[in-house]
């Protein structure tokens, strides 16, 4: 929660951050409420209506931007690069993670730090194994469900997501999406 204290356990300095694929912004209006100097990247328009929707209505300053992680364009102004909730297997080319990675290093200040989170195929294939999924988030009633398919020799999980949401009494609405990632071996 406190993300002060755990740049500090990675010895981490700096105020300024670039959270990529930053979805509806929750993570970076959490560091700007911390104080940190924050802008957000994606590639979708409606995520990042609801990113900006999300920082006036916690009153905090965030730059949100269209922008695709594997062309960033920003030359040493970061102090830190963040790229959470396996955004990176998204990248379903090996070639595009290595551009990302080049594009971030070039975004960072010497000395900045790239924090991010990945899905090993383990990690995938373990997925794999999950069942539906009930979730409430932001006080709304959210009912996923989840099917995994997984192609090993390509280490690619294609996830069908049925959402339902809960508009009003017992009237739901329905929402399906189909998600592929990659999941990336340790020594790649």
């Amino acid at each position: 929660k406190n993300f002060t204290k755990i740049l500090e356990n990675f010895h981490v300095r700096g105020k300024k951050v670039l959270d990529v694929a930053c979805g509806e912004g929750t993570f970076a209006v959490e560091i700007a409420k911390q104080g940190f100097e924050v802008v957000g990247i994606d590639l979708s328009p409606e995520m990042l209506e609801f990113a900006r929707k999300r920082a006036k209505e916690e009153s905090v300053p965030v730059v949100f931007l269209k922008k695709d992680m594997r062309e960033l364009d920003f030359h040493e102004e970061f102090d830190i690069v963040t790229c959470w909730f396996d955004s990176l297997n998204y990248l379903l080319d090996y070639s595009d993670l290595k551009k990302t990675f080049e594009k971030v290093h070039e975004a960072l200040k010497a000395g900045g730090a790239l924090l991010f989170d990945m899905n090993t195929v383990y990690g995938l294939l373990m997925a794999n194994q999950e069942g539906p999924v009930y979730i409430q988030q932001d006080g709304k009633d959210i009912f996923e469900v989840q099917t995994i398919e997984f192609e090993l020799e390509e280490s690619i999980a294609t996830f069908y997501v049925t959402v339902f949401e809960r508009k009003q009494g017992n009237l739901w609405e329905r929402f399906d999406e189909i998600h592929r990632e990659r999941g990336y071996r340790v020594k790649e």
